[in-house]
């Protein structure tokens, strides 16, 4: 199925995918898909995102409710230090006094929609970079991408107990203090290394 669509659906000249074989639409949703499914070849899928980031070519956006699958698609193509700029959606709906988010852009209303919500789960997953390494969370990935960020403070619940991470850039290196509920291990992986955590207090420098 993806030899096909990337066979019918393929713009070379525009560098993204088209949402149907006459290359008469073209969205922000198919290309994401076609990076997150790995219909677009690995070696073009960042660009692609940049295309999308950049708008560099007219494409139905992806608004509130599927910006997950964009922030994944960022985090994919390694572009996820770009994450907290990504978030205008969220200061617009501020900017118009919602107390709950939204599930599209204006006209809107105050939907408390589940979808609009992803960034309480980026904030961790993302920018403070805590992830399951393995089935059922037996380890944790730690893989910050901190942006224009200085410093982080998260905390996440496990079933074993709490994971911490405190986060300072320090020059052109990264501190962690990273605190591992007992019977937890890991890697803590930033700038291309990758460091082994044990359970406990530790803390890391990478440069």
């Amino acid at each position: 199925m993806k030899q096909a669509i990337y066979a019918q659906c393929w713009d070379a000249d525009q560098g993204v995918l088209s949402d149907d074989p006459r290359m008469e639409r073209y969205s922000e949703h198919a290309n994401l898909l076609g990076i997150l499914t790995d219909t677009i070849p690995l070696e073009d899928q960042q660009g692609v995102m940049r295309t999308i980031i950049d708008k560099k070519v007219k494409l139905a956006p992806a608004t509130i409710y599927f910006r997950f699958y964009y922030n994944r698609a960022l985090v994919k193509t390694g572009l996820a230090d770009l994450y907290l700029d990504t978030l205008g959606l969220w200061h617009d709906q501020l900017k118009l006094n919602l107390t709950t988010w939204a599930e599209k852009p204006e006209p809107s209303r105050s939907d408390c929609h589940a979808w609009g919500s992803s960034p309480n789960y980026e904030f961790l997953a993302t920018v403070a970079g805590i992830m399951p390494a393995s089935s059922g969370f037996a380890t944790v990935r730690i893989a910050p991408a901190l942006g224009e960020l200085g410093s982080v403070d998260a905390r996440m619940p496990h079933p074993k107990g709490m994971i911490e991470v405190k986060l300072r850039k320090v020059g052109k290196g990264l501190s962690a203090q990273i605190s591992l509920p007992d019977g937890l291990t890991g890697t803590f992986e930033w700038g291309g290394k990758t460091i082994s955590l044990k359970s406990g207090a530790q803390t890391v420098f990478v440069e």
